[in-house]
């Protein structure tokens, strides 16, 4: 399925359900493909239930901030996948690795909790000094791909590997879009205006 071929509804409260049910319907049929590096949704995986709202304030205080008006709208409809994903290494013939799908809450959230932790010691900074120096906080998606929450003009998708950071989608909506039907990996439009991601993409601040 090819990006052209979608129509995403623009509006958050009607994209989520559409994703969620058009993304159930194509993981249905969809197979692995050893072309492509890295972690994919097995056959027949499932979006679980979202969340109530009494249970995104439970999580947002559970991770320690608030979370930005789309990731809620996100949980509200999804929460996270069913199954586990398939890494694929190397040649055919070498085994599967799996790796845990998009983040579900609470099933997920020591896992969470240890990429927040992960990202701020390979960046080599303390939760106390993101506070003081305003650094924008990040939320784990799935796999290294983190969403920038707040103290930005925008709420991008980072993929982060140790001190490697890239922007790799401008919305969460973008991202999961190609990430579920494309799967070709960093589609960021030429038109889109850059986004400055403080410190995560810019390690200028104050007192480093």
């Amino acid at each position: 399925m090819n990006l052209e071929d979608l129509r995403p509804p623009l509006n958050l409260d009607e994209f989520f359900p559409w994703l969620k049910r058009t993304s159930d319907e194509y993981w249905d049929n969809v197979e692995i493909d050893r072309s492509i590096f890295g972690f994919q949704i097995q056959k027949g995986t499932k979006w679980l239930p979202g969340l109530s709202n009494e249970k995104i304030v439970e999580y947002e205080k559970e991770i320690g901030f608030s979370f930005p008006e789309n990731y809620k709208v996100y949980l509200k409809h999804m929460n996270g996948t069913d199954r586990s994903t398939i890494n694929v290494y190397g040649e055919c013939g070498e085994p599967y690795r799996y790796g845990i799908g998009f983040y579900s809450y609470p099933r997920d959230l020591e896992m969470v909790r240890r990429r927040i932790k992960w990202i701020h010691e390979e960046f080599e900074v303390t939760p106390t000094f993101v506070e003081e120096q305003q650094i924008p906080r990040l939320m784990p998606i799935v796999s290294h791909r983190f969403l920038v929450v707040d103290r930005c003009a925008a709420n991008p998708i980072l993929s982060m590997y140790g001190r490697d950071s890239i922007l790799y989608a401008f919305s969460l909506e973008a991202f999961l879009v190609n990430e579920i039907f494309r799967r070709d990996r960093i589609i960021v439009a030429v038109n889109e205006p850059a986004v400055d991601v403080k410190y995560w993409l810019n390690a200028e601040v104050d007192n480093v």
